[in-house]
């Protein structure tokens, strides 16, 4: 049997498998957070393609593909530049009262007050409209408000609604999103893509020796 080192590019932890197919050792590297965006331009790119060839049923389903893979990628980024704040000590007010609920609404508002007060630094407000579309996705069965609720401009979605989004509305919000996250990881020094080939050939050197080969997971 062979052997798998899997490298998590985020935590930069390493975890051994001994009971991998083939002979050798295979080095890889692991990246969710930086692989659902990939997934995002992909399944966005189906989608459009699938729309101008009027395939209705596939490029729906690839819209829900896009949707969830881009706020996939939002929601981690976010919770890990979070994350990086907490370890700072004038962070601390900005935590929310409740550890055990902290959305990413909350998180957001709290990246966003902490650099504008302490750095200087105003992020872009950021839409989080289509994100009601996201929940509706991965929980079929709820309904979303977004605006001021029982206000006249209150707006209730539903699992219809998710077959109206736009693709030329989700390459918009997925601008916003990155909009938002690359100054929010400039100012907190967090790396938005980590280098998966650069960590796996670190390893290999340090592993010299063992004729490790560095592939893609």
């Amino acid at each position: 049997m062979g052997t798998y080192v899997i490298i998590n590019a985020r935590t930069r932890e390493v975890r051994p498998s001994l009971d991998a197919p083939g002979e050798g050792t295979a080095i890889f590297a692991v990246d969710l957070i930086g692989d659902t965006w990939q997934d995002f331009v992909y399944f966005a790119e189906q989608a459009a393609r699938f729309e101008s060839n009027r395939d209705l049923e596939r490029r729906n389903r690839y819209v829900r593909a896009a949707i969830a893979s881009l706020f996939s990628h939002f929601d981690g980024v976010v919770s890990d530049v979070f994350r990086v704040l907490q370890k700072e000590a004038a962070f601390g007010p900005y935590l929310p009262r409740r550890p055990d609920f902290c959305s990413l609404k909350i998180k957001i508002s709290a990246v966003q007050s902490f650099l504008a007060r302490e750095r200087g630094i105003t992020l872009p407000t950021i839409d989080l409209n289509m994100k009601l579309l996201r929940d509706i996705v991965n929980h079929p069965s709820v309904t979303k408000e977004s605006g001021t609720p029982g206000s006249s401009d209150t707006l209730l979605y539903d699992g219809t609604d998710v077959y109206g989004i736009a693709i030329n509305d989700l390459r918009a919000t997925s601008r916003a999103i990155e909009g938002w996250l690359n100054p929010a990881c400039e100012a907190t020094a967090y790396e938005r893509f980590p280098d998966t080939k650069r960590l796996c050939e670190k390893l290999a050197r340090e592993l010299a020796g063992t004729s490790a080969s560095v592939r893609k997971f």
